[in-house]
Order: C-alpha cells, then sequence, then structure tokens
C-alpha cells in the first residue's frame, strides 16, 4: 500500500514544503517578566518598611518598661532608708509625729532625683504622666505609668488583697505595698514589678 501524497494549495506535495524556523529566544524578560519584578521589588520594600517600624515600636516599648524600671529601682533602693532619720527627702520619709502624704513626696522626688527628673513619654515625646489605669481604648494612655497601692483584705477573705490607685493624698508614714504597670503601643498594661515601699 502506498502513502498518499495530498497536494497542496500550490500544487506542491507538503513533503517537500521548507521547515518553518522557530523563533529565537533572546533572553530578555517579556512585558509580564517586568512587572512580576517590580511587584516582587515593591514588596520587599514594603516588607523592610514593616520591620523597621516594628522594631521602633518595640524600642518605644523597651523605653517604657526602662521608665518603669528606673521609678523601681529608686522606690526599692529608699524603701530602707526612708524609715531612718534624716532621710535625703525628708517628704519620702516614715514619721510617727508628722502625717507625710504621697504628692509631696512624688513632686520632691521629681525636684531632687536627677534620673526621674526628664523621663519623657516614648511614644509622644512629652513629659512622663502617671495615670490611674492602661486603657486600650484611649491613646492619650499609651507610655503612661500607673503607680498602685496593694491594701491586704482581712484573713480568710476571698480576694487577698485590693488595688487602687496611688494618689496624692495617700499616707506614706508607714511602709505600703506598691504595683508599678507601664502602659505599651496598643494601652495595655505591662507589669513591671511590686514592692515595698
Amino acid at each position: 500500500m502506498t502513502d498518499l501524497v495530498h497536494p497542496s494549495k500550490d500544487g506542491a506535495s507538503q513533503e517537500n514544503a521548507p521547515p518553518q524556523p522557530t523563533p529565537a529566544n533572546s533572553g530578555k524578560p517579556n512585558l509580564g517578566d517586568t512587572l512580576f519584578l517590580i511587584f516582587l521589588g515593591c514588596m520587599l520594600v514594603l516588607v523592610a518598611w514593616v520591620g523597621v517600624l516594628a522594631y521602633r515600636d518595640g524600642m518605644k516599648n523597651e523605653i517604657t518598661k526602662h521608665n518603669g524600671e528606673a521609678w523601681v529601682k529608686w522606690l526599692k533602693e529608699s524603701s530602707e532608708p526612708r524609715m531612718q532619720e534624716n532621710f535625703a527627702i525628708e517628704s519620702c520619709s516614715a514619721s510617727a509625729d508628722e502625717r507625710r502624704r504621697w504628692g509631696d513626696c512624688f513632686e520632691a522626688i521629681l525636684q531632687n532625683v536627677k534620673e526621674l527628673q526628664n523621663q519623657s513619654n516614648a511614644f509622644t515625646g512629652q513629659p512622663l504622666e502617671f495615670i490611674s489605669k492602661c486603657d486600650p481604648k484611649d491613646r492619650s494612655t499609651v507610655g503612661s505609668i500607673v503607680l498602685e497601692k496593694i491594701v491586704p483584705t482581712p484573713p480568710g477573705s476571698a480576694i487577698p488583697a485590693i488595688t487602687s490607685q496611688l494618689v496624692s493624698l495617700d499616707a506614706i508614714d508607714t511602709k505600703i505595698s506598691i504595683k508599678l504597670t507601664v502602659c505599651d503601643k496598643g494601652g495595655y498594661p505591662i507589669k513591671v514589678d511590686e514592692l515595698e515601699f
């Protein structure tokens, strides 16, 4: 049986047709490749920028914690000396004869303790504020410090202690328990320490 050869339109057989040349690949990126590379470059820049912002916020949180730790350090170091006579900051000293108030002590600390004088809010750059509580819904609390007094309840109570804001009129004639908290970037509380002062 012989193969049938179909004639082409011009009458020549397909066997004798010259082969079609395949287009050569220049190796250069086409339009789709170029757009993808641009998109990839933009994503890399965006990821790097997000990393920089996260690092900055992390550093601000660390500075906020350091502010709280500086207060804790001074309060702890002064806890015993203030119970003795001739404590350097009289408003903070214990007294059996005269009522001492936290507000007077706080003002004296800010006037006399250099490492606590010029603290600023790492997020706003404003002077450091002491507030009643951290609140994620209130952006003004970010970077602030919360000082609370811890008052033990009578033995057998369901709650061992009550915590409330340390206010100006609170007496500090004798030792008191204090809890210090700082507010992070989101306004959430970060407990620094509990101590006796």
